[in-house]
């Protein structure tokens, strides 16, 4: 269709009919009119652009994120669009590929990419560095970032602090929230301690995220520490438990992992070996924290993430410390720039992981035999072991043939009877 490439104000009609294409649409057509209605179907059609990302990533900030005239949500799509979902990966690049795109966009707070996310982690690791990139990034995306903090007490630049301290109530508690919230298109909310939040303050969880996610259409994420025992509801005690009732909820949930401590699960999987256990899992009275927790090398992640159907896809990533050049240099009147590549890879990516020298330590202390008491020797023992003379040992170093011969030595005691011996 040469049609197609004139402009409205530039058409020159004559020209256009006595081109053959024309004359061969309109006598194919049966008429002009019908040539004319066809054009006009084809300048409404509309042409497939390639869209490619700018390199100064100027589409990555949210710009005009904050407005002073009330709530602005974000724009939903119109009736005659539909969300394409990604095709199931083929082969093992694919694989990696769609799998590290679902946790780029959990990380990077893409729209609708998870509404509340679950995070759940305890002594052994914490989940300080996955907060802290997710902090990052949406600082980096000119996002509203709102911490309702329990627990931390650092804070870097451009947050939106909340002291839980300083409310008196949870519905006040809420009020600080939403005015936090209220002269942002896009925010994201961080609770650092969800048992303090629901146990402590009494909120709801439901009211929670139809505040954020129902009312300001913004992403949701809090923090859940598994090694905290759970409090007993005595007026309901067929209630759920506050975990179970989150995990419901949750659209993502994230399990952190020490890096050192799965490399010895792997270790010992590897050996047919029963896995080790960690932290309070390990039933050594005063053991909470072990050894190699909080590994500075990176946190694994073990993420679930939910789809509207219902059909979860889990996969285990691992999130190295980011780094300065990782970003570039931010614009004036941010405090972070823009993320350059995402460095987030699945599990099974790391060198580490699957290098067999790692092992050579966590296999060393796998040869002994696990009990209860010792089973080696000293020096004195190993030789007073020597010394034991086992019994034939005599006979077996005779020449071949005479059989088993038994050696005896008569003492004065024993009594010689002739007669037996003849016989």
């Amino acid at each position: 269709m040469i049609f197609c490439d004139y402009g409205v104000a530039d058409v020159d009609l004559e020209a256009i009919l006595d081109s053959p294409e024309s004359q061969q649409l309109i006598e194919a057509s049966g008429g002009l009119l019908e040539a004319l209605t066809l054009l006009r179907k084809a300048r409404k059609e509309p042409k497939s652009i390639n869209k490619v990302r700018a390199r100064d990533c100027g589409r990555w900030i949210k710009k005009n994120n904050f407005q002073a005239n009330g709530i602005n949500k974000r724009k939903r799509l119109s009736e005659g669009r539909t969300c394409r979902l990604p095709m199931a990966p083929l082969n093992l690049w694919q694989h990696q590929r769609h799998h590290v795109h679902l946790m780029s966009r959990v990380l990077n707070i893409r729209t609708n990419a998870s509404p509340f996310t679950l995070i759940l982690d305890d002594l052994n690791q914490r989940a300080l560095p996955l907060v802290g990139e997710l902090v990052r990034r949406g600082l980096s995306r000119n996002v509203n970032v709102v911490v309702v903090s329990f627990e931390t007490t650092r804070f870097p630049g451009g947050v939106r602090h909340i002291p839980a301290h300083a409310a008196s109530n949870g519905d006040q508690l809420l009020q600080y929230l939403t005015k936090a919230m209220e002269d942002a298109k896009e925010s994201l909310v961080i609770v650092d301690s969800l048992h303090d939040m629901l146990s402590i303050e009494g909120i709801d969880m439901s009211a929670l995220f139809n505040l954020v996610a129902g009312k300001f259409v913004s992403t949701l994420v809090g923090v859940y520490h598994q090694d905290l025992l759970p409090a007993q509801d005595a007026q309901n005690p067929y209630a759920p438990q506050p975990l179970d009732l989150l995990k419901y909820l949750a659209t993502s949930v994230m399990t952190c992992k020490s890096f050192a401590h799965v490399l010895a699960a792997k270790a010992a999987k590897e050996r047919s070996l029963p896995e080790p256990t960690y932290g309070l899992l390990q039933g050594a009275e005063g053991i909470v924290e072990c050894l190699d927790a909080n590994d500075h090398r990176g946190i694994v992640l073990e993420a679930e993430f939910r789809r509207k159907s219902g059909r979860p896809e889990s996969e285990t990533y691992f999130l190295r410390s980011a780094r300065p050049s990782d970003y570039n240099e931010p614009i004036p009147g941010m405090f972070y720039g823009t993320l350059k590549q995402e460095f987030v890879v699945l599990l099974e990516q790391v060198p580490a992981y699957g290098n067999s020298a790692v092992f050579t330590l966590v296999n060393a202390a796998a040869d002994e035999i696990e009990s209860t008491f010792n089973l080696g020797l000293t020096d004195k023992q190993k030789q007073a072991r020597e010394g034991v003379v086992l019994p034939y040992f005599d006979a077996q170093k005779g020449e071949g043939g005479e059989g088993g011969r038994i050696l005896y030595d008569m003492g004065a005691e024993d009594d010689f009877d002739e007669e037996e011996d003849e016989i």
